[in-house]
């Protein structure tokens, strides 16, 4: 049953459950559904409604977010049933062992959780964002195809065969909204904000939670409360949630809301391949069941612990858009039709056209004339490749993930995309200032460390030094200074982690292994909040192999009681 509680009240007055799940988001859809088959009472909360409303998103905003190339909070994410999935571009990827290990070298490292037990859930994970089976090898995925990103390479430094799975991508709200409001024993409800996590008297255990509808305050009873509502929100409701716990629920040890981690992103430098091009694989692949694949440069493990280096992978990108120095016809018209795109993606070309502006010193006039010249004397090219991306991306089910362009000269811009050190000074904290329904918004203080920035400067070092001794292509960075490149990071990608931690112990997270707050019984952390640790990957399939785990470890405590 679904309840959007604009439209009323559910009539039976106050509600009780089982569980409590808030925020129905991937994280949280996935755990409701799991559960629907278990025998127990859900309800599952959404502060949003049905779709994006700008009225619900400006909840989300924050009262001060350092530094600006942060991003506004409200962007990367949605407030909705669905979640950030409606933003989602489906890429998968999985955590690797080394991303659960306790690394001297890496601050604050290690989940309480081993990677074997993580492993058995990534196939179920897959299933739920539709990307097919747990092959992350082009051996395993791409049957008869030749493995590698680019042959002839033999480094131990390189993993050149791994690849990422994209979903198509799927929207878990659009998705999954029939079989929410079939569920027995389910019921979903939209325009329901959570204010806080209702507990015992001193916190001891949970309550259950209390929701606006309106102008009136609902209580939903139950012993079990799961937040799943996104590394920001999930920070901001355990300090808001302080009425039984002075300085907010699960934070005596000071860490709700500390390590706040996003990734390194951008771009630097190029990669410039020298095998022949039937030798390179830089493009997306189909495997057999039809998903979308693509191979990338991985940092190995074994570099890694040698190196006392991060997570690291580097992939070949098309053109800066912005500049029409490309002479690319398609990249010029993708620039000259940005006010279509998305406004998360839209600010970052926004932001790269003012760079570009100012680096070439000239009118904006001539700037968007250049395109236009580009467009034109492209327009053959053009027209074929918007034939290609109507059928592919338009109207396709599964849709390409992307514009990848192949450059006959096999130069491309360098993407980076890397792990951050959990920083306790890198947090998420509450303000004063008070949205519409009274709830006190966030401040993000986002600090990466110099250790994180020589990291990602030794790292890119080391992929280039393996690929210069044994050809294949090169990485090049000529005049620029690795260092400061990667002091200049872009969390384009907005993946919110770490904020609510596991942890072995009160003194090093704010939840145990099974996402349970220490010292309160039956509050339960679910989504990026929880990660120890960001690795390189995308956060969405690991959080939904969390949340696959933590259905079936309350479904276990229930039958035990």
């Amino acid at each position: 049953m679904i309840l959007d509680l604009q439209q009323g009240l559910p009539g039976e007055g106050a509600l009780v459950a089982d569980v409590v799940i808030v925020g129905a988001g991937a994280a949280g859809i996935t755990l409701a559904l799991e559960l629907a088959d278990s025998g127990l009472e859900v309800v599952l909360v959404e502060a949003g409604g049905a779709s994006y409303g700008a009225r619900s998103q400006e909840h989300y905003r924050a009262t001060r977010v350092d530094p600006p190339s942060h991003g506004p909070a409200q962007m990367y994410r949605r407030r909705n049933l669905g979640g950030t999935t409606a933003l989602w571009g489906g890429r998968c990827i999985p955590f690797d062992p080394i991303d659960f290990e306790v690394r001297p070298w890496m601050p604050h490292s290690g989940w309480p959780i081993a990677y074997d037990d993580m492993a058995r859930h990534y196939p179920r994970a897959l299933d739920w964002c539709d990307a097919g089976p747990a092959h992350f090898d082009a051996t395993a995925a791409l049957p008869g195809a030749t493995a590698p990103l680019v042959d002839g390479v033999a480094q131990v430094e390189l993993v050149l065969d791994r690849l990422e799975r994209f979903s198509p991508p799927v929207n878990f709200g659009l998705r999954y909204r029939a079989r929410l409001a079939a569920a027995p024993r389910l019921r979903v409800l939209l325009n329901a904000p959570v204010q806080q996590v209702l507990c015992k008297a001193g916190g001891t255990a949970a309550a259950g939670v209390e929701l606006r509808a309106g102008a009136v305050k609902l209580r939903v009873a139950a012993p079990r409360v799961v937040l799943a509502a996104g590394g920001i929100e999930t920070a901001r409701l355990l300090l808001a949630s302080d009425q039984d716990c002075p300085g907010g629920l699960g934070n005596r040890h000071d860490l709700v809301g500390r390590f706040y981690q996003c990734h390194l992103e951008g771009e630097i430098g190029r990669i410039r391949f020298t095998a022949r091009p039937d030798q390179v694989r830089a493009g997306y692949a189909r495997s057999p069941e039809g998903v979308y694949c693509r191979r990338y440069v991985w940092l190995s493990p074994e570099a890694q612990r040698r190196e006392a280096l991060a997570g690291l992978v580097v992939r070949p990108n098309h053109a800066n858009i912005v500049n029409p120095d490309h002479r690319n016809a398609v990249l010029s018209a993708m620039y000259l039709v940005k006010h279509l795109i998305a406004p998360e993606y839209a600010r970052k070309l926004t932001a790269l056209e003012e760079q570009a502006l100012a680096q070439r010193r000239s009118a904006a006039l001539r700037f968007h004339a250049e395109h236009l010249r580009n467009v034109l004397l492209g327009a053959p090219g053009l027209a074929a490749f918007a034939a290609t991306w109507v059928r592919k991306r338009v109207f396709a089910q599964r849709k390409l993930p992307s514009v990848f362009l192949h450059d006959p000269r096999g130069v491309y811009p360098l993407e980076v995309n890397a792990e951050q050190e959990p920083n306790p000074e890198s947090r998420i904290t509450l303000a004063n200032e008070t949205d519409a329904l009274g709830q006190r918004r966030v401040c993000i203080d986002w600090r990466t460390t110099k250790a994180d920035h020589e990291r990602l400067a030794r790292g890119l070092h080391v992929l280039q030094a393996a690929f210069a001794a044994h050809g294949g292509a090169r990485l090049e960075f000529d005049g620029i200074d690795l260092h400061q490149a990667a002091a200049r990071r872009i969390p384009v990608g907005g993946h919110h982690i770490g904020t609510a931690r596991m942890g072995a112990s009160p003194a090093t997270g704010v939840c145990d292994v099974n996402g349970e707050l220490f010292g309160t019984r039956g509050v339960y952390i679910a989504g990026a909040a929880a990660f120890p640790t960001s690795g390189f990957a995308n956060p969405t399939l690991t959080l939904v192999a969390l949340s696959v785990r933590l259905a079936q470890h309350l479904a276990a405590v229930a039958r035990h009681g």
